[in-house]
């Protein structure tokens, strides 16, 4: 079988933002759906818990599933539920039904993320994969930097259900765009799919929770996440109410975060393939635990500086931009063989890191950046001190 052509994993590229773009377009509209829709920050924030709820779910089933039918048929199947899904979402008349809509949509978006996450094992290991997974940050990284900006400008022109039907069309496109491409050419061929037996799926997780080398980064990775998307739940009102800036300038900034990410990732890789695993984790670890402790100062000694609250935190992204994708390599590195399964596990973590991340910020109420910034600060410790614990524990082997 001929290697998978650098569109292959453009268009790979492409499914994978769905779920930032699902998270990022509507954030500058939820004092827009708080208005209409008559309800409260608190249940415009569970819009987004909702879509981490379905994401979990999606997460578990899709991965597991996949190992034992192949990628493709599964892929376009999600890729179908979230299309549909997003029309519940354009249309839905209350809070209540927004939210419901939103955890199937969750579902589509990253079923489809994890399912990528097991074609990229199928194709690579050690630092040819740390490279595609910064490779595919890229492309969806720029959709993390341009869709709060994007959905700042469309909601001059268009509703926040315009940005729904928008997330309609382009997940249509990818729908179709896979069938014809990506869909073709199935990387799991039948002589390595799992047995389907629910003993050899119950095998399987029994071996990833026992597998130190696994939990340390997922442990950490999910920390991580957690902390950025307490953050991400809350910056809309953060941002535009405590700060005080407007809509595009909002966009801007959070943009901003994007491009650190993005451009922190592809340095990830460019590490990784010269020194190897351990030594970026521990760098990237070094950052992120800087960049909590500034920001935690920032916050206490000038509340109201947009600076001392934004300078630390673009620290944390840049860091954030270059452990993730170490930790996910180093977790999946030795699992080719249930590859579905360990990226199920891993995705799964994060989205209900970010479930709980959401409310628990949103209930200490969004007035000041105080309870955003130390949620974050004590999820980026707790990263790091994973890290340092699974470090004595040599939890990361030689991959080079």
């Amino acid at each position: 079988m001929a290697a998978p052509t650098a569109a292959f994993f453009v268009v790979l590229g492409f499914v994978q933002a769905l779920w930032p773009l699902t998270m990022d377009l509507y954030l500058p509209a939820f004092p827009a759906i708080e208005q209409e829709l008559r309800t409260t920050p608190q249940f415009v924030s569970l819009t987004l818990t909702g879509a981490f709820v379905g994401m979990a779910v999606g997460q578990l089933t899709a991965g597991s599933l996949s190992d034992r039918v192949g990628r493709m048929r599964p892929l376009l199947a999600v890729l179908a539920v979230y299309a549909v899904a997003t029309v519940g979402c354009a249309l839905s008349p209350s809070v209540d039904i927004l939210i419901a809509c939103r955890v199937v949509q969750g579902v589509g978006s990253a079923a489809s993320s994890v399912i990528v996450l097991a074609i990229v094992r199928d194709c690579a290991a050690g630092p040819r994969m740390v490279l595609l997974l910064a490779r595919l940050q890229l492309v969806n990284g720029t959709f993390v930097v341009t869709a709060p900006a994007l959905g700042a400008m469309l909601l001059q022109v268009i509703s926040w259900r315009g940005l729904f039907w928008i997330l309609v069309a382009f997940g249509g496109a990818l729908l179709v765009t896979v069938a014809a491409t990506v869909g073709r050419r199935e990387t799991l061929p039948p002589e390595r799919r799992r047995p389907p037996a629910l003993q050899e799926l119950i095998g399987d997780y029994r071996t990833l929770f026992g597998d130190r080398e696994y939990l340390v980064p997922l442990a950490a990775n999910t920390l991580l996440w957690a902390g950025m998307m307490g953050y991400m739940a809350s910056s809309s009102f953060i941002f535009q109410d405590v700060f005080g800036l407007e809509e595009g300038k909002y966009a801007v900034v959070f943009g901003g975060h994007g491009a650190v990410m993005i451009l922190a990732a592809q340095l990830s890789a460019r590490l990784t393939n010269r020194y190897g695993l351990r030594p970026v984790i521990a760098f990237g670890a070094c950052g992120a635990g800087i960049s909590a402790l500034a920001l935690i100062v920032g916050v206490l000694v000038w509340p109201d500086a947009l600076g001392a609250f934004l300078v630390p935190l673009f620290g944390f992204t840049a860091s954030f931009g270059v452990l993730s994708p170490c930790l996910q390599a180093g977790a999946l590195q030795h699992h080719g063989g249930r590859a579905g399964t360990a990226a199920s596990l891993l995705g799964a973590a994060t989205m209900i890191a970010g479930a709980v991340a959401a409310p628990i910020v949103a209930s200490f109420g969004v007035e000041t950046a105080r309870p955003a910034a130390f949620f974050l600060a004590a999820c980026a410790l707790g990263a790091v001190a994973v890290v340092v614990v699974g470090r004595q524990g040599r939890f990361v082997r030689s991959v080079r």
